[in-house]
């Protein structure tokens, strides 16, 4: 893992102790063009703290952002492992583990990062929402509603009109107007298909 100073442990330790809360999983990596810049993740009971550390104006001053994602709006936990053998009785791990949303991806083969990984991966699979992003999606064009899910029920007396000329045929077979027909409600709590056309 990359250095960290200690003020960056500090500032994050303060950031934590006013949040009343402890680190359960810590992983750093550097970022930035020259390699000046961390990128520190901190996950806790209450979700994960992405801190950016770096220069602030010049080289001489530096500072430590924090945004924190509570484990509701987590989506795409991956890790993945790829053991292969060196020699005989020599093999490597990689490590690879991916968030889709807030993004972060980070690979490894050295071991004690590789147990830093697994760590920070065993808590956001355990803490985060259950639902992870839809195959061939981003998670930018993830909304708040689950695609195909439920969708709210219009209130009595609001249920949706057919508009249009002519005549819809009745189960009776007889015709009847359709320019103001309201469609059937459904009974209370019966759930509708978001793919249903409105």
């Amino acid at each position: 893992m990359p250095f960290l100073n200690d003020e960056a442990k500090d500032w994050i330790a303060l950031e934590l102790q006013s949040l009343g809360v402890e680190d359960l999983a810590v992983y750093a990596l550097e970022a930035g063009t020259e390699g000046d810049e961390r990128r520190i993740m901190v996950a806790t009971e209450i979700g994960l703290l992405d801190h950016r550390y770096a220069p602030f104006g010049s080289s001489a001053r530096y500072r430590l952002a924090m945004l924190m994602y509570p484990w509701q709006v987590l989506r795409g936990v991956e890790l993945r492992a790829d053991t292969f053998r060196l020699w005989a009785r020599e093999h490597r791990t990689r490590w690879q583990f991916r968030l889709h949303h807030p993004h972060f991806e980070v690979a490894t083969e050295t071991a004690d990062l590789g147990q830093a990984l697994c760590d920070l991966a065993r808590v956001c699979a355990v803490m985060a929402e259950p639902f992870g992003v839809p195959a061939g999606r981003s998670s930018s064009e993830v909304p708040g509603a689950i695609p195909g899910g439920p969708r709210p029920l219009p209130a009595a007396g609001e249920g949706p009109v057919v508009k249009g000329p002519g005549k819809a045929r009745g189960s009776d077979g007889r015709g009847k107007d359709a320019d103001e027909s309201p469609l059937p409600e459904l009974p209370e709590g019966v759930p509708t298909r978001s793919d249903e056309p409105a």
